[in-house]
Parts: C-alpha cells; structure tokens; sequence
C-alpha cells in the first residue's frame, strides 16, 4: 500500500492507493527472435527502471526465481497501439508493432510506483491505447542558436530522445550542417554532421521517423550551377545518414525562391534522396510568400506533382491554415509546425504579455503554457495530419510534453498530462505538487503583473516545497 500525499490551500489529503504486482526482482522476457526495436525497448525499461530504484531488471527468455515477469511479446491492433495487463506478479505488453513496444514500454514506466529497492504495479491493470494522431513529433537543432542544444553529448540526446519516445513521439526532427547559424559554436561537443549522423542513428534504433528541416538558403535557384551545388550538398547528408523518412524545406524563413524554381530543385532533390533512402518524402512550406508567389503555389500544386508527399504549414504563413487546406488537393496531408518555444515576436505570442515579463524573460525564457498550447492544438487539429514542432531547446520542455500527449490522445487534459510528466520525472509523493505547480505557472503571465497577486503566492508554494535534494538538482 502507498500513501500519496496531495497538497490543497487548507489542509492535508492522503489517498491510499493499492498495489499488487510486486516487481521488484522482475525478469523482462523477450522472445528469441525479438527484433531490433522490441529489444531497445527493453533496455530501455530495464536502464529506466534502475535509475529510479537501483534495482537492475534482468532480461531473458524465460522467467527468473523470484516468478516476478514482464513479458514483452505481439499483439494485434492499431498501429502504435498496445495492450497493458498485470495479473499478480506477470505483467504483459502485447505490442501492435515496432513503436507499440516503445510506446507500451514507455507507457508502463509510467505507470510504475518506485522507490528505492522496490518496484510495483496497480492491481488488475487491464487497457488498450493507440495514438489517435499520427504524425506526433519535436525539431531537436543542434545549432548554435539554440539555448543548450548546442552543448549536448550523444548520450544527452538519446535520453532526451528516449524521454520523447516514452511518451508517444513518433518523429525527431534534425537540421543539417548549414542554416542560417554560425557554422560553429564553442559548445559542440561534435562537428555537426557526425552529431547528426549520430541521432539520426539513435531516432532509428527507436523506431521512430528522422525528418529534417532542410532550407534552401541559396542565391538563385534559376541557375544550373547554384542547382548542381546543391544537388551536390545535400547528397553529402543523405548518403551518410544511416536513416531519412522525412526532408522539409520552408519556402522562407531562411530562404526566398520563387515557387516555380523551389518546386523544380526539390524534384531533383527527391531523386537523390531517393537514391540512399528510397522511402523517404519531400515536404514544403509556403512560408514568406507574399500574394503573388502563394497564389503561384496554389497553382502549381493543381498539377499535383507526383514526388511531393504534402505541406507543411508553419510561422508566416500568408494565409490561415484552414484556408491553405481548402486551396491545396486533398491529395496531399499538411503537417502543422507550430512554435511552441517562443514568446514574443512569434507564430503565437502570449497574449496580453505584461511588458515586465516582455523585457526580463523576453523572447525565449522559460515558458510552461499547457492551457494555451491546448488551445493551439485543438484549433489547428481538424486540419493537419499531425505536428512536429518548432523548438530551440529545453526552456519549452513541458509544452514538448503536452504536445506529445495531446497528439496521443486529443481529448486529453492539460492537468492531465502534467500529472503524467510529473510522476515520470519527479515521482509520486511529489508528482500531484509539481503537476499543480506547473499549471498555476501559466497564470503568472496573465493579465497586468502590478494586479496579479498570485505570483507571490506561487513563488511561496514553491520555496517551501520541501523536496529532496536529489529532486531539486533535477
């Protein structure tokens, strides 16, 4: 039996919640002919695991003494999809497919009570689930202009990829060697290109699909040779990378090609990338067109080129997105790239933003808003086939969060999900706190600061969380 303590204004709740699956000597059995994917997911949950009680998960083909068995086999269902179920010590992820391991795996770490030397599970645990979006993912640029991408090792971004995956996202987005970034930065722990390589490989033994954000920044695409030195460039990227599902180039933001060339350079684009990768697709963006070259777009794409695989709709776009999907045949799905790390000067700034809060966390600052990217979500959903988001770096980790969890599951609450990150990341006697503490972060930035008492009030409920070391370093 665990106590879970829950924190009101006025007094002290504790809520007894039974367990029954005693896991703490568990045995992850995998069959012999596991694929590559199902056996990351169990090292994943073996490796995750022992993080969080000091207890190492053994992994074999058959159960261990203690009779305490997670057994990870296939089952049949939606794509993605899993079934859950615990009947005293066995517990049983019946995987739909490659990501349903991941993802059932992911799931069942979350839902683990630890502490440390002991693993459990609630009592008769019995659920399907399967993501109801499908395109569900995050751009991770290893660039200069990041706030601290720039610094991270390979082993930083495994887990921060592995922590993406563990709650539904399917897509990791990179950015090549050039953009519109110094081509160096002190922090790189890798040249570029190697570090992309390297997650490129890492997103791969996940199973999830590697898209690149690829802006064509060139001069003047009407000119053969700018043509061939592209051609050229680009090749360098697909030959190397051990896995490409997806290439999307913005129309600007950089770049600035007239449609009729930008459409004619990723044609031949496709068929070099088409050479290393042959199921990889091409997408673009009309974004920083102005009224003359978006209607040149629209008209193009009535020709419906066969090598385009869809749109997608991003930060200075001309028209709504419900209007560039009524103007482009429905042949062709439109990914949303919403911009969930800025504040200010942005696809969707905070409204009403205090002018305090505007020059001191400015463009770029911490910037927790599971109510309004909610909102976001659920506006631009009907749609698009899906999101992958625009980041750079971890000040908008929650909204990653949230973005992930309302891509697997629409109806899903903002508490909801933090309550999810916040057992996950910080544990149950204090997942219920930080889940409210999260949300109560929002309200700060609403309305005129001189009149919004709570801030004081919040600062106060934060200092005196009593939390352990550990967790404050985390």
């Amino acid at each position: 039996m665990t106590f879970q303590t829950l924190l009101t204004p006025s007094f002290l709740i504790l809520t007894a919640t039974a367990w029954a699956a005693d896991l703490t000597r568990a045995t992850v059995v995998l069959p012999a002919q596991a694929r590559p994917v199902e056996r990351k997911a169990a090292v994943m949950l073996v490796e995750e695991v022992e993080k969080r009680s000091q207890l190492r998960w053994q992994i074999g083909e058959t159960a261990g003494a203690s009779g305490a068995v997670v057994l990870l086999t296939r089952g049949s269902g939606p794509a993605e999809g899993f079934t859950l179920r615990s009947s005293g010590q066995q517990v049983t992820l019946l995987a739909n497919d490659d990501r349903g391991m991941v993802f059932g795996a992911g799931s069942l770490l979350r839902k683990l009570e630890f502490r440390r030397g002991h693993v459990e599970l609630e009592a008769n645990l019995d659920f399907s689930s399967a993501p109801k979006t499908q395109v569900r993912g995050h751009q991770l640029g290893y660039r200069p202009k990041t706030n601290s991408y720039d610094a991270w090792s390979v082993a930083m971004w495994e887990q921060y990829i592995r922590d993406l995956a563990i709650f539904g996202t399917n897509t990791i987005e990179l950015i090549p060697p050039r953009s519109d970034d110094d081509a160096d930065s002190p922090h790189f722990s890798l040249p570029p290109l190697q570090m992309m390589t390297q997650m490129s490989r890492i997103i791969g033994e996940y199973g999830l699909d590697v898209s690149i954000w690829y802006p064509a920044m060139d001069k003047d695409y009407s000119d053969a040779k700018t043509v061939a030195l592209a051609l050229y460039e680009w090749e360098e990227v697909f030959r190397v990378l051990p896995r490409i599902d997806n290439i999307f180039v913005p129309g600007g933001d950089p770049g600035h090609t007239q449609p009729k060339y930008l459409l004619e350079l990723l044609e031949k684009e496709t068929e070099v990338l088409h050479r290393y990768h042959p199921k990889a697709t091409m997408w673009v963006s009309p974004q920083s067109f102005d009224q003359k070259w978006i209607d040149e777009f629209y008209g193009l794409l009535q020709k419906e080129p066969k090598w385009l695989a869809g749109l997608v709709f991003g930060p200075q776009v001309r028209d709504s997105l419900s209007t560039v999907r009524e103007r482009t045949p429905t042949r062709y799905p439109i990914r949303f790239y919403p911009d969930i790390t800025h504040s200010i000067h942005s696809q969707f700034p905070v409204p009403d933003w205090d002018v305090a809060f505007a020059l001191t966390a400015n463009r770029e600052g911490i910037n927790p808003r599971p109510s309004d990217e909610a909102t976001i979500f659920r506006v631009n959903l009907p749609y698009s086939n899906g999101f992958v988001s625009y980041s750079e770096g971890c000040n908008d980790d929650v909204n990653k969060f949230v973005w992930s969890g309302l891509g697997w599951d629409p109806d899903a609450k903002p508490v909801e999900i933090l309550r999810d990150f916040s057992h996950y990341f910080i544990g149950s006697k204090h997942g219920e706190a930080f889940a409210q503490a999260l949300l109560a972060l929002e309200q700060n930035w609403k309305g005129p600061l001189l009149t919004n008492s709570g801030v004081l009030t919040r600062l106060s409920s934060f200092n005196q969380w009593n939390a352990p070391l550990r967790l404050r370093r985390n």
